[in-house]
């Protein structure tokens, strides 16, 4: 017979199964759905604004005025226009920013203000001073504006793309890696939106654009609430926020290199033209080749010798026994408390007055010689230490002696290291100006560093030029890092990790 309750349970229809929506879905819409609204309003800008019509008629006289405004009247003092030609620009600056405040303004009033003032900007006259100058060169052309409204157009296709598939995509979370991709092209390419405001526009026009960054912010925060796993898109949107910031100054050298003088301590982003001509003139002043000889030839063997005795004075601490050992560690350690320039003096004596090294290079070579450095003793020891201590005692066995286990086994096991404590011994050397100009008084012995420092000193009003300067100077030492940033890495990463 068959039970009554298993037959009820039989013919009972399964529950059906609920489907949790995806939280960040929701999220993703609205803010796709305010993308595709902004890509929109990007385009319709972009294409007026090229076609010269409509509403972005404002957005050049906006710029023409910015233009005239960053205008240098003087270079140190001497006046750098005829009086009669500023006189004229300031006249049709204040007429410009008085229609562009009025806003009774009609189409042909703001036509109009924009046309005589940028043909006040074209007639600008040299005075006797500066009567051999470039004048092009000096005037800022307009063209900013319109290269502002076709990256209008590409930011409509950035933006578009990211905003239809956060809507189309929105609970699909396999899709999530995808779009979160275009959330951090988003990202820049809004960041960048803002600098070409700030660039054509000034500063004053930016508070209308900052809350457009908060969309790709809201954007990845709808991705990861649909799949925590894409944090790491997250995290990446970050370290590239964080790495714009850091690259910040280094891009303002290169910016301000690729300028005319009175250009530098303007605001702008980019170069209103770009002056490669800077380079030859300031290598005319520079000697940069003679300043990277004398460079390299201090910290060519100071970084080889520097790098044998650390690996040296580090096996030593790390694999050897003797009495003593842990006091001598102890005070290898302290002594890097002990701050560089309270040694310079009793040094500077001893290898001129007892040794006469004064004017060469050996005083800032031979320090490397004794152990290379505390902390590069102390980085080498505790690789050492991450290396097991029975494949000395195999080794040993087969007949090896300390120093065939040493080149022939442990080293090849702690590149990483020998790489970090080059690349430090480098650095130190490259950037260590107060040393090298107690030691060297001689002009054909300065390095890199005194060279700058000479060239920046004489030429300092010329800015532009100290820049290009400083570009040269940059270059030798970051191509050092990029080839050595693997075991850079990958030694700090490693650093105390034993077995």
């Amino acid at each position: 017979m068959i039970n009554s309750t298993t037959t009820a349970a039989a013919t009972t229809p399964p529950e059906p199964i609920k489907i949790v929506p995806a939280p960040g879905k929701m999220v993703l819409k609205i803010v796709g759905v305010l993308l595709v609204a902004a890509a929109i309003v990007s385009l319709v800008f972009g294409i007026l604004g090229l076609m010269g019509i409509g509403l972005p008629d404002t957005f050049y006289l906006d710029n023409a005025i910015t233009e005239a405004r960053q205008l240098s009247a003087n270079i140190d003092g001497v006046p750098m226009w005829t009086q009669e030609s500023w006189q004229n620009l300031q006249e049709n600056l204040v007429a410009a920013r008085a229609t562009l405040l009025d806003r009774a303004s009609t189409q042909a009033q703001i036509n109009t203000a924009y046309t005589d003032l940028r043909n006040a900007l074209d007639s600008m006259v040299p005075s006797e001073a500066f009567a051999d100058i470039e004048v092009a060169g000096f005037i800022p052309d307009g063209r900013a504006v319109n290269v502002f409204f076709i990256y209008l157009i590409i930011l409509f296709l950035i933006l578009g793309i990211t905003g239809v598939l956060g809507i189309k995509f929105c609970a699909n979370s396999k899709k999530m890696h995808m779009l979160g991709v275009f959330g951090i092209i988003s990202f820049v390419g809004i960041a960048l939106l803002i600098i070409f405001v700030a660039d054509t526009l000034g500063y004053e026009s930016l508070p209308p654009f900052l809350p457009l960054i908060g969309m790709p912010i809201a954007y990845q925060i709808g991705v990861f609430l649909n799949n925590r796993k894409t944090s790491i898109l997250i995290t990446f949107s970050v370290l590239v926020l964080i790495s714009l910031i850091a690259l910040f100054p280094l891009w303002w050298i290169v910016r301000s290199s690729l300028m005319y003088l009175h250009e530098v301590s303007s605001t702008r982003f980019f170069p209103t033209n770009l002056v490669f001509e800077n380079y030859p003139r300031a290598l005319e002043r520079f000697h940069y080749l003679l300043h990277l000889r004398n460079t390299l030839i201090i910290a060519v063997p100071a970084v080889l010798l520097g790098t044998c005795t650390a690996i040296l004075c580090a096996y030593s601490f790390a694999r050897l026994r003797f009495r003593g050992k842990k006091f001598m560690f102890g005070l290898c350690i302290a002594s890097m408390l002990l701050p560089p320039v309270v040694t310079l003096i009793p040094l500077f004596i001893m290898f001129t007055n007892f040794f006469g090294l004064l004017n060469t290079f050996w005083p800032l070579i031979i320090p490397w010689v004794c152990g290379g450095g505390a902390f590069n003793i102390f980085l080498m020891r505790q690789f050492f230490l991450t290396l097991p201590k029975e494949l000395d005692e195999a080794a040993m066995i087969d007949g090896a002696g300390r120093l065939r286990i040493l080149v022939q086994i442990l080293l090849p096991s702690i590149k990483p290291a020998i790489m970090v404590v080059g690349i430090f011994i480098f650095m130190l050397i490259w950037n260590d100006l107060l040393t090298q100009m107690v030691y060297l008084r001689n002009e054909g012995l300065a390095t890199m560093a005194i060279g700058l420092r000479v060239f920046s000193g004489s030429y300092g009003t010329e800015w532009h030029l100290t820049m290009v300067a400083t570009v040269l100077s940059i270059l030798p030492a970051l191509l050092v890092f990029i080839i050595g940033q693997k075991y850079l890495v990958e030694g700090i990463v490693m650093t105390g990790m034993k077995n």
